[in-house]
């Protein structure tokens, strides 16, 4: 027998005969068409994509007769609606989505943290750098962070950029001041790091109030983003929380204000030691 479309509409649940091709309810046993047995016959799935679209809920019969059989408003006794909006349904109908949506993004992005490196590198930088935020962390979670450069744009001779930070007290970068070209040190990293805190040592080890101390540093960071702390003036440490600098492979220090010194139009700086995450 040769098999031709069906002549019904065929819905999921439907068993299609393998012998002629038609489509009959899946509560017959024997084809509508051609009599053939429908044991073996192919059941008619759903599409995968019609899970995604809101279902329409049967249409029901409203009754509108008055009380004694009549019509009531010209209209018809019995007739056929639409169901009305229910929230709840609706509700529902969104978190069983949003649950298939958050499940594939969530496979995608471990499988993407897993094969990834700079994208894992960023996400666990992320998460410390919150984790430091929300806690408030204290130094002993933090790790020093050196630079593999330190320059400057002005210098002194005899106490170049390097010696506000190659961890010696008794030594200070030491430059000349001016409002029109302020002085700035710029630190260069290995690899990407957060920043989280700084101390700095400010004014000169050996002569305190000689020379200016700062009572503004501007910090530009890589990432474009950029922090101001105020220093008091004390030769004591000073410590600072700082913000913006996530992923950073450089940061630019630059004084924009001075407390001034007892000679001459200078700044000094005797030590910044710098703390947060490596990736």
């Amino acid at each position: 027998m040769t098999r031709t479309a069906p002549t019904r509409r065929l819905h999921p649940g439907d068993l299609v005969c393998g012998a002629c091709g038609e489509g009959n309810p899946s509560t017959r046993s024997f084809c509508s068409r051609c009599g053939a047995s429908l044991v073996e016959a192919v059941k008619v799935r759903q599409p995968w994509w019609r899970r995604f679209v809101p279902r329409r809920g049967p249409r029901v019969v409203q009754l509108a007769q008055a009380a004694g059989g009549g019509q009531a408003d010209g209209t018809s006794a019995a007739h056929l609606a639409r169901p009305g909006f229910d929230p709840k349904s609706a509700l529902r109908q969104i978190y069983r989505k949003g649950r298939i949506v958050v499940a594939v993004a969530l496979l995608f992005g471990g499988m993407l943290y897993g094969t990834y490196p700079p994208f894992r590198d960023t996400v666990d930088s992320r998460a410390r750098s919150l984790k430091a935020r929300v806690t408030g962390a204290v130094a002993h979670d933090l790790s020093p962070i050196h630079a593999v450069s330190v320059t400057a744009n002005a210098s002194q001779h005899g106490h170049p950029a390097l010696n506000a930070a190659d961890e010696l007290l008794d030594t200070y970068w030491l430059a000349p001041w001016s409002t029109s070209a302020e002085p700035a040190l710029t630190f260069k990293f290995a690899h990407r790091v957060t920043l989280m805190k700084i101390i700095l040592h400010s004014g000169a080890s050996t002569a305190y109030v000689r020379d200016g101390r700062p009572s503004q540093l501007r910090l530009t960071y890589s990432n474009g983003e950029s922090f101001t702390i105020v220093p008091k003036d004390t030769s004591q440490e000073q410590e600072f929380s700082i913000r913006h600098a996530e992923l950073v492979s450089s940061v630019r220090i630059q004084v924009g204000a001075v407390y001034p010194g007892s000679s001459g139009s200078t700044v000094a700086v005797s030590e910044i030691e710098l703390f947060g995450f490596t990736t």
